[in-house]
């Protein structure tokens, strides 16, 4: 006669461990690939904003040497070398004729897609830049 021998109270024990182990990580994996997602869009949009606030200064520089919005745009792209040309917006305040005092100032503007759609589908970001006229 064979005898059956029952599992002994330790491996049923290992069994249940392995399957708590997979219930946690499922548990915990989603809150932890948001928690990535969102630092990785924090950076990214960060990036951005660096980027942009650059492109500002070069164009406000620009129109305090220069006084010349078409330079200043070109300064601006120049200073952000990454980022497309078409993604960006001016607004220029103040003006700076030969010999004069004061400042000149350039708001810019970009659009551009989101990278993880985590907070929404695009991020618009906005630099000032601001130098006194003749540099």
């Amino acid at each position: 006669m064979k005898r059956s021998s029952l599992p002994s109270p330790r491996s049923r024990g290992r069994g249940r461990q392995r399957g708590a182990a997979a219930v946690e990580f499922a548990l915990v994996a989603p809150v932890l690939l948001a928690l990535v997602g969102g630092i990785i869009e924090f950076s990214y949009t960060y990036n951005l904003q660096i980027s942009v606030t650059q492109a500002a200064r070069e164009a406000a520089r620009s129109m305090a040497i220069s006084n010349d919005q078409s330079l200043a745009r070109a300064a601006a792209v120049a200073g952000a070398p990454g980022l497309s040309p078409a993604g960006f917006t001016y607004t220029f305040t103040g003006a700076c004729p030969k010999g004069s005092a004061g400042n000149a100032q350039v708001n810019v503007g970009y659009t551009a897609n989101s990278l993880t759609g985590i907070f929404g589908s695009s991020v618009t970001i906005q630099g000032t830049g601001a130098m006194r006229c003749g540099g």
